[in-house]
């Protein structure tokens, strides 16, 4: 969709409408025109184009088009839509007030929104609502875009999330025979004081790489969860080596009785609306479902992510014959000096390796079920894991092992972590 950006504040149109009082809502929201095309309209076209449906998206739908009939002088309308809507989702905070505004728009009292009704710090957060919500719609990916961290995802992994703050919204992907492609997105809301998250009780959601660990119900955790959580790993190797703290992160339901949070609301989890949690649990109970946090989701022509793939799929295939061929030296040369894991720097990592292979007379690796990120806010950082199958003429094991790829000052990409998960 086109906009306006801030010719809204200074075209005829506008002035006309602020001098009668009746658009200040919009103006205090700062938000830019819609184009010809309805916010109805647009989602059809989204949802035509073989997109899932939210529980909460009707509801969404319904509040912006009654704030584009706002936009539009078109009261009367905009009060039709916000009366089914407070019908059907009395919990809906936003629309409530939203409504309020219209129906004193329409008696000529308004004075901006949630004036004098709303404490201010509330009302900043529903302002922001309405705002992250309003630019979605605006600047959605098209169909043909996909997330540039998701570079590759293992044929027994269905789904992934992709998580961008800065418009509060969750993407879920399927993996499809066709390829990757998004299925559905949800209204989210992250930590009170924003990305990234770097010690405990910062309050900030974490960016990053994670995956889903496991399920608690609704029932066996406070009323502030909502309908259950699912747990991350948050912190994930790499935040520990860079020395972030903290525990809990989670993805989670909305407070009972909430239909909604302001976009930055929680302690740092990711939240949402509690049936839209219930609907994608399916998708997520099999566990290590990858979910990528960024604060802002950069979207990629599949193309130019199909010759990513195959360039980091190469680079793996090159450190697996290399560790085939029994030649530590070629093996090792995948390994950047600042490698660690656990205990091992590169000195003692190397060592240990020189000394199995020394004992083996054969060496086969297979690996299986690949999935390859790019780190969000660290574009020389890549994420691999996968299944190993190893087998030498004395040991054999099958693991999920994890890797951080990092591009060097030579140009070399070299590990900096590997272990299992």
């Amino acid at each position: 969709m086109a906009a306006q950006g801030t010719d809204f504040f200074v075209n005829d149109h506008a002035r006309r409408a602020v001098r009668r009082g009746v658009m200040l809502l919009v103006l205090v929201c700062c938000l830019p025109f819609f184009s010809e095309r309805s916010v109805e309209a647009n989602v059809e076209e989204f949802l035509a184009k073989g997109h899932g449906l939210s529980i909460s998206r009707e509801p969404e739908v319904f509040l912006l088009n009654a704030l584009e009939n706002v936009q539009r002088e078109r009261l009367d309308q905009a009060q039709i839509l916000l009366e089914d809507l407070i019908r059907d989702n009395p919990d809906f905070r936003l629309a409530h007030l939203v409504y309020a505004d219209v129906l004193a728009a329409r008696a000529g009292t308004l004075r901006g929104l949630g004036a004098g009704v709303v404490p201010d710090e509330e009302l900043a957060g529903l302002e922001d609502e309405v705002r992250r919500r309003w630019l979605y719609y605006q600047q959605r990916p098209n169909g043909a875009l996909l997330p540039s961290s998701l570079v590759a995802l293992g044929e027994s992994e269905p789904y992934a999330l992709v998580v961008d703050l800065e418009l509060s919204r969750m993407y879920v992907l399927a993996n499809t025979r066709g390829g990757l492609r998004i299925v559905d997105d949800y209204y989210v809301s992250g930590g009170k004081e924003g990305p990234e998250k770097h010690r405990e009780g910062d309050r900030r959601t974490p960016l990053g790489v994670y995956f889903i660990q496991e399920h608690i119900p609704g029932n066996r955790l406070p009323s502030l969860y909502g309908w259950g959580a699912f747990t991350l790993d948050y912190p994930n190797p790499l935040d520990r080596r860079l020395g972030k703290t903290g525990h809990g992160i989670w993805l989670h339901g909305n407070p009972t009785g909430t239909f909604s949070r302001p976009p930055q609301d929680s302690d740092g989890c990711v939240t949402m609306h509690n049936k839209d949690l219930e609907a994608l649990a399916p998708l997520l109970g099999h566990g290590n479902v990858p979910v990528i946090i960024a604060r802002q989701v950069d979207w990629a022509d599949p193309g130019d992510l199909a010759m990513t793939r195959e360039e980091k799929f190469g680079m793996l295939e090159a450190w697996r014959l290399d560790w085939e061929s029994l030649d530590s030296d070629a093996y090792l040369k995948h390994y950047s000096r600042e490698f660690r894991s656990g205990s091992q720097n590169y000195s003692a990592w190397a060592r240990h390796k020189r000394r199995v292979n020394a004992g083996k007379e054969e060496i086969r690796v297979q690996l299986a079920n690949v999935n390859l990120f790019a780190y969000p806010e660290a574009p020389g950082i890549m994420v691999a894991t996968f299944t190993q199958d190893y087998w030498s003429d004395n040991y054999q094991s099958t693991s999920r092992k994890r890797q951080f790829w990092k591009h060097e000052a030579d140009g070399q990409w070299r590990i900096i972590y590997e272990g299992t998960y």
